[in-house]
């Protein structure tokens, strides 16, 4: 009596004898198996880089906010009394509403600006490539720099601007630019909207390039005017370079120190002062690092609540 060639039974002495079944991996197992092990070695990195540089610091400087730490001397757990403490002083709630004036009203200009000047060099016309690089010189220029030199701007004495309004004649006293209440913030948010404006510039002149031209011209043909075609081309397409912009400049602005530690060092008065400047000068000047932590970590939330909302909207734009 013959058996199948692939059957796993035999005769043996007479007697039919069956092997043990052998379990079989499936190849398609095993390659996902290889490819997952490839995937976690090589997100190894990363990950190590999140929990050392990011992670750590952050909770580190969570547990330190609630400590009574002094430079030098142990630290004293006191729970939430810091961030009390903050709310009950007049400086905090004055640089609380310093930095949202600062932060706003500086991205809002830089906007508009940055949208008007990539809209103007859109178009083709002679030199148009030194235009462009001009424009995007301030971006290139180290922030100190930038700041020392709108300092020099600004002086009282020596200052290019209070010299060239008294040569032609434009004013008889001297202007204390940065030192006048009134003046000292809109001082600042000019230096920043000046450093800052050639990145919007180049982010939506790279937008307003990927556009067909097709669009504008069937826009044209349909009888669509010059502003129509803004609002409804144009605008459509570059909602979420809008977007992307406004998140990134609206982080880099509010947490930016260099400006106002340079030009102003938050005076006079506090006029000036925001929270990247509290901290610095809580933790290093007064040598207060409990508190200098709890003035970083009141401002968090307000970032992620806004990074949040932009990322769902551009989220739900791509949606649709």
């Amino acid at each position: 009596m013959g058996l199948p060639a692939e059957s796993t039974e035999a005769y043996h002495g007479g007697v039919l004898v069956r092997a043990p079944a052998l379990s079989r991996r499936p190849r398609g197992s095993l390659r996902l198996r290889r490819e997952a092990r490839l995937a976690y070695a090589l997100l190894t990195p990363t990950l190590l880089v999140i929990l050392f540089l990011v992670a750590y610091p952050f909770f580190s400087a969570m547990y330190l906010s609630l400590q009574n730490k002094m430079v030098g001397s142990p630290g004293r757990f006191v729970g939430l009394e810091n961030y009390a403490e903050l709310l009950r002083d007049e400086v905090f709630l004055r640089t609380a509403w310093n930095s949202v004036v600062y932060t706003v009203v500086a991205v809002a200009i830089k906007f508009v600006l940055g949208l008007t000047m990539a809209l103007i060099l859109d178009q083709s016309r002679r030199f148009n490539n030194l235009f462009r690089t001009l424009l995007f010189l301030p971006w290139a220029v180290p922030v100190v720099i930038v700041s020392l030199n709108w300092r020099w701007i600004f002086d009282d004495l020596s200052g290019f601007l209070n010299n060239f309004l008294i040569t032609f004649h434009l004013t008889h006293d001297i202007i204390s630019w940065l030192s006048d209440p009134r003046l000292a913030m809109g001082c600042v948010i000019a230096v920043v909207v000046w450093a800052g404006t050639p990145f919007y510039a180049m982010t939506f002149l790279a937008g307003l390039q990927a556009i067909p031209k097709e669009l504008y011209e069937a826009a044209e043909i349909d009888g669509a005017s010059i502003v129509q075609q803004f609002f409804f081309v144009t605008v459509p397409r570059l909602r979420t370079i809008f977007v992307t912009t406004v998140m990134l400049s609206t982080i880099w602005t509010a947490t930016n120190l260099q400006f106002v530690l340079i030009l102003t060092r938050g005076g006079p008065a506090s006029r000036t002062q925001i929270f990247p400047h509290l901290a610095y000068e809580t933790a290093l000047g007064a040598r207060r690092l409990g508190m200098g932590a709890a003035v970083s970590l009141v401002f968090f939330p307000l970032l992620v609540v806004l990074i949040i909302l932009l990322t769902r909207r551009m989220l739900r734009e791509r949606e649709d």
